[in-house]
């Protein structure tokens, strides 16, 4: 027996993946339907793309780097634990 499935997706979501569903010679019904079987079977979800930043996860990460390059805000390097607490202590 079949039954309905009504979800809510970004259009233009949609259709890139009818689009490669096509490509691929498959339907998006067909894609859909797999990943849930895949979801049940294995009881996990898996995202293949990398998440993109936040704009404000973004401006740390560029001062970060910015600081890496210009060799400034670092301390260590550390060779023993020891050395590690020690430097978080003071």
């Amino acid at each position: 027996m079949q039954t309905m499935l009504s979800i809510k997706i970004n259009k233009s979501v949609k259709e890139q993946a009818q689009e490669l569903s096509h490509i691929l010679g498959v339907s998006l019904n067909a894609v859909v339907n797999g990943y849930i079987k895949e979801f049940i079977s294995e009881r996990k979800v898996t995202f293949a793309d990398h998440p993109m930043p936040n704009k404000r996860t973004m401006k740390v990460l560029d001062r970060l780097l910015a600081d890496s390059r210009a060799n400034r805000n670092f301390i260590g390097p550390f060779y023993t634990a020891e050395e590690v607490i020690k430097s978080l202590r003071s």
